[in-house]
């Protein structure tokens, strides 16, 4: 059988799928990909066992097969060979002869495909029941949130961002590790049900966000604990985390005995300053809001101290003093694309909350510091 296909497209395909292969995966079935051959198109599948992708491709081939490539393998010959067309043989051995069409390139290499039998099968995505977005929409929902998601596997409720449509058509995505909580809804072009909330993973949050464009839009549904996502000719199919997220409303303080607005970069620049004098792992500065003004210091023993004073406008008469994470805040504050932050401050052991002058549905708490017993 004869496969003629654009060599960048197939190496961008190969990537794709190869990029959720395990490196724990080493000689079993899941460290190879699958390849179904058309005759007008080539489908590369990959799993590993918790999440799948698939992508499509435009070919020409004089015959159809299945067959298991070593993806990471194939990707690197790949990479070395020029552009432009090339052509790939299988035989009946399963042998895998690859040449360029590049009249300069006399090479001919040869890699030893597998029999796809045994391969996992891989759901499909049902278009009918999904919902359809922006995938620039999606792509700025993941990006605010997902730093404030949790890295600790241990609480899998925590190692993934929040999904919920509630009114119809408002999506909301959240991610918090318990220290700190990011939140962002967005309203949708369509009128759907409710849907009940589910949590993906952070592995698969991160391969949907590499694929997500500036144009175009997305599908995505769930069905069966497993969630699905259609980006171009790719589909995503990953298992949905198993267990409770929290009560995150709870945690967004809504009354403040202190609100007021900073500019943004302003209070960024002079935390990034503060910062180099605060010690790990829990880099903590000092908040003093007080008689119109915000005070930000920290303190190192072998090091010194740094303190900066930020005016505040309107002025307000309460004081709050808050032992906050500057690794944390700075964080935050990079996500904030508005020109002015609000700050929302309830109390020395309650979130500080800061939202986007401008986005109002864009918010993120951080919790605050304990005072050590020997203060």
């Amino acid at each position: 059988m004869k496969i003629t296909v654009d060599k960048e497209l197939l190496y961008k395909a190969v990537i794709i799928a190869e990029s959720v292969i395990s490196s724990k995966n080493i000689n079993t079935i899941l460290s190879n990909c699958l390849f179904n051959v058309t005759e007008d198109e080539l489908e590369i599948i990959s799993t590993d066992n918790e999440m799948a992708i698939k992508t499509r491709i435009e070919i020409v081939s004089d015959g159809t097969a299945s067959f298991l490539v070593n993806g990471k393998k194939f990707s690197s010959i790949l990479k070395e060979l020029p552009s432009g067309e090339i052509e790939l043989y299988v035989n009946d051995k399963l042998q895998i002869d690859i040449s360029s069409t590049f009249k300069d390139i006399k090479g001919n290499y040869s890699i030893i495909a597998a029999d796809s039998t045994d391969y996992p099968e891989i759901p499909e995505f049902i278009e009918s029941d999904s919902i359809e977005m922006e995938q620039a929409v999606l792509r700025e929902m993941l990006k605010k949130v997902i730093y404030a998601a949790s890295r600790d596997t241990i609480k899998p409720a925590f190692n993934g961002i929040y999904f919920v449509i509630e009114n119809g058509n408002n999506i909301t995505t959240v991610a918090t590790d318990s220290r700190r909580l990011s939140m962002i809804s967005r309203t949708l072009n369509i009128s759907i049900s409710n849907f009940e909330g589910f949590i993906i993973p952070l592995k698969t949050i991160n391969e949907i966000y590499k694929m997500l464009e500036s144009t175009e839009t997305c599908n995505f549904t769930v069905a069966n604990n497993q969630c699905f996502f259609r980006i171009g000719k790719t589909d995503v199919i990953s298992r949905i985390v198993d267990g409770q997220f929290p009560a995150y409303k709870h945690v967004i303080p809504k009354d403040h005995i202190i609100e007021t607005v900073i500019e943004t970069k302003s209070l960024l620049d002079s935390i990034k300053r503060v910062i180099i004098f605060a010690s790990e792992p829990t880099y903590t500065i000092i908040l003093n809001f007080s008689s119109g003004k915000l005070t930000i210091n920290a303190s190192t023993t072998d090091l010194g101290t740094a303190e900066e004073e930020i005016i505040l406008d309107p002025p307000f008469e309460n004081s709050v003093i808050l032992r906050i994470n500057a690794q944390f805040l700075i964080d935050s504050l990079r996500e904030i694309d508005s020109l002015y932050v609000k700050c929302g401050i309830t109390g020395e052991m309650s979130p500080l909350k800061l939202v986007p002058q401008d986005d109002p549905n864009y918010v993120s708490v951080v919790m605050p510091l304990h005072k050590p017993s020997n203060e």
